[in-house]
């Protein structure tokens, strides 16, 4: 009797599955549109088991025909980011089961994690898009850090630290967006300051809040035809190093993005009604929104409800 011969994990083994891998569930006619991409991507993301190889390589197929069919490119510095596969979770994967959706998102995140250089990924191991965001910072420990970025040494810190509170507080830009800011893309709409933060294919309109706008366009005129937010450093760590370099009190708790863009959610929330839809609904927890997003009418720019971020009049 021939023994049974276990499919093998050697890198040959593993860069044959990826050559060969062909999608039952996927149309020829699309998949010859993403193949190379889905083959080199998980290529790049450097499988060590057959299993992971061919798990990744499918959970991929099905997001590529996703990210094309509504109009991404792919661009894995875009494509893969936290937001586009946030969104390709809520919206894209409605026929799976939550099981399945969670172990797919799973696979995708490690791919993304393992390919990107400038998506802000956390890194393995410190948590993924359900970890629970920071508590805000107060209003007078706002001011007090605003004392501190016009007191930096030089005006090249003062702009910097100046444009990251600005942008973040009063726009809830993220990490890997604070250097991508110009002047060009403070516009007002329809009367309202906003600002253009992402990537052009999944770009979004933000109206800046009304307590910083004054601010940031003082920020905007100060960085000239350059970003916002200029740094020598790169990586995917670059604004936490920018923002460990500040100089501040000693009695102020760290400065984080991740706390500033709590701060600005906080009040957005707030003037959004949030409190009194938990309290009439009876639920103590968000979490589940998500799943309803689908149904909701599309976000548009310039509409009541996109000026009521603002909080207040501009």
């Amino acid at each position: 009797m021939t023994a049974y011969k276990r499919r093998t994990d050697d890198a040959d083994a593993i860069a044959a599955r990826i050559r060969c891998f062909e999608p039952r569930s996927v149309d020829p006619a699309v998949w010859s549109v993403v193949a190379a991409w889905v083959r080199e991507t998980v290529e790049l993301s450097g499988p060590r088991l057959h299993s992971q190889a061919a798990n990744a390589l499918k959970a991929l197929s099905w997001f590529a025909v996703w990210a094309i069919d509504v109009g991404y490119d792919l661009d894995r510095e875009v494509v893969l980011a936290p937001e586009v596969v946030e969104r390709y979770r809520v919206t894209g994967m409605r026929e799976l089961a939550s099981t399945s959706r969670l172990t797919e998102i799973s696979r995708l995140r490690r791919v993304a994690w393992a390919v990107t250089r400038r998506a802000p990924w956390p890194a393995p191991g410190a948590g993924g898009s359900r970890q629970g965001l920071s508590a805000p910072y107060t209003h007078e420990q706002l001011e007090s850090y605003w004392a501190a970025a016009m007191a930096q040494n030089g005006p090249f810190r003062v702009q910097a630290m100046t444009a990251v509170l600005a942008l973040t507080v009063g726009a809830g830009a993220r990490s890997g967006e604070l250097f991508a800011v110009t002047r060009s893309d403070v516009a007002r709409v329809d009367g309202v300051v906003a600002v253009a933060l992402g990537p052009v294919s999944a770009r979004r309109v933000v109206p800046v809040r009304a307590g910083w706008v004054d601010r940031l366009e003082k920020v905007a005129a100060g960085a000239g035809t350059g970003p916002l937010v200029a740094s020598h450093r790169a990586g995917r760590d670059q604004a936490a190093a920018l923002l460990a370099s500040f100089e501040y009190p000693a009695g102020l708790p760290r400065l984080t993005v991740a706390r500033l863009r709590s701060t600005w959610l906080t009040g957005v929330l707030s003037d959004c009604g949030v409190a009194e839809i938990f309290a009439a609904a009876g639920i103590v927890s968000g979490k589940a929104f998500s799943d309803l997003v689908p149904y909701l009418a599309a976000p548009e720019v310039g509409s009541p409800g996109w000026r009521r971020l603002a909080g207040g009049q501009q």
